[in-house]
């Protein structure tokens, strides 16, 4: 970020985020951490949209979410196919501004923030619409957390979209949003996939020898077919194994009982930069964070399940710029692996494209865009 942070004083702000998945979460965190160490004395209040709503519905939301996702993704891939062809069945940003007004009021008027942010679709419309009725007297944007802009991120009210590449502003200009109210900052993450990494001291720090060393992720979750990945990798590869489980401790117990000195396993960490920059490929479910934070590490992605929805946008998106690798079944995964590995140009032009669309530095784009726009009137009405 650059020097103008050291002239201003300490922000409030307000990020709305929804506690649906890990990813949604992690960008506000990722947010707070970048404004607390680049604006020193900044005060930054996290909240989960649905929770503070009402607790029940966010159990009903969540539980709801997670359900379908596990049992019936079809279905949830079949309700994003249809809202992102305009068909809302409900206006949730209308319903939800209502529930929630009264509160949110007593909110802004005791925190007094000077910015607010969203990361989540929900309540990016839900604060829309209170900016738009006057009630929301600050600079307001929002964060899109995929490689693919959906219909409920766009509302009239928000000051400033950020995306996470050049390419995805069709939408919104589509639906009249001005370019200057577009951003391209990239997906802002933790300060860590910013800071130089030894890949050597890592690999030493993870007893890992000179072999190659493949990393399989299923996010903050551990879902994906991980245990038959790290076993056909095990079986029928040279390779290095590290699996992250993620929370995932039913996962974590297989895997452990597993007595192979190339496999290494973690439950949920907290240094995933560490653990990736020591990797020379990663096999992950393709979540907007998980993404972003692969793309800053420079690394190899091969995508083998993906959830119908967002992260099939995400796969598109990513292989249609040669960014990524896409397994369809676990009996070729082995093949194709070693086949981009014995091929340096492929090698080279995925590192290219990684480098080309990763932005490790993207929460402090999102900053100093927005420390810009408190002192816009055009802005604060």
């Amino acid at each position: 970020m650059k020097s103008r942070e050291k002239e201003i004083e300490p922000v409030k702000v307000l990020i709305f985020s929804v506690s649906i998945g890990a990813g949604h979460d992690s960008v506000a965190n990722a947010l707070s951490e970048r404004l607390k160490h680049n604006v020193p004395g900044s005060e930054v209040r996290i909240v989960d949209t649905f929770q503070y709503i009402n607790v029940v519905l966010h159990k009903v939301v969540q539980g709801s979410y997670m359900e379908t996702i596990r049992f019936t993704p079809k279905v949830w891939g079949l309700l994003y196919e249809q809202v992102e062809e305009g068909e809302r069945l409900v206006d949730m940003g209308q319903i939800l501004s209502k529930l929630l007004s009264p509160k949110l009021e007593h909110l802004l008027n005791e925190f007094k923030p000077h910015v607010i942010i969203a990361t989540h679709a929900f309540p990016t419309g839900i604060l829309a619409m209170l900016k738009r009725k006057g009630h929301v007297k600050v600079p307001l944007a929002s964060v899109v957390t995929d490689f693919h802009v959906h219909a409920f991120w766009v509302h009239e009210g928000v000051d400033r979209y950020f995306l996470p590449a050049p390419d995805l502003d069709y939408r919104l200009k589509k639906s009249g949003v001005k370019g200057e109210q577009i951003k391209v900052s990239g997906i802002p993450i933790r300060l860590q996939f910013s800071e130089k990494i030894d890949r050597d001291k890592e690999r030493e720090n993870l007893s890992l020898s000179n072999k190659p060393v493949a990393l399989v992720m299923g996010g903050g979750l551990g879902l994906g077919r991980i245990e038959l990945i790290a076993k056909e990798l095990l079986e029928n590869s040279d390779f290095q194994v590290v699996v992250v489980a993620g929370k995932n401790k039913r996962l974590l117990g297989i895997l452990s009982d597993i007595d192979d000195p190339r496999l290494k396993v973690f439950g949920f960490v907290d240094n995933v930069a560490q653990i990736m920059a020591a990797a020379d490929i990663i096999i992950s479910k393709p979540g907007g964070v998980t993404i972003a934070e692969i793309l800053a590490m420079k690394k190899p992605l091969f995508i083998y399940s993906s959830l119908p929805g967002q992260e099939d946008r995400n796969t598109d998106y990513l292989l249609n710029r040669g960014a990524a690798v896409k397994i369809k079944k676990i009996g070729k995964l082995v093949s194709e692996i070693e086949s981009f590995w014995d091929n340096p140009i492929r090698r080279r032009h995925v590192k290219e494209m990684a480098e080309y669309l990763g932005s490790p530095h993207a929460g402090d784009l999102v900053w100093e865009e927005m420390l810009s726009l408190m002192e816009d009137p055009n802005v604060l009405s």
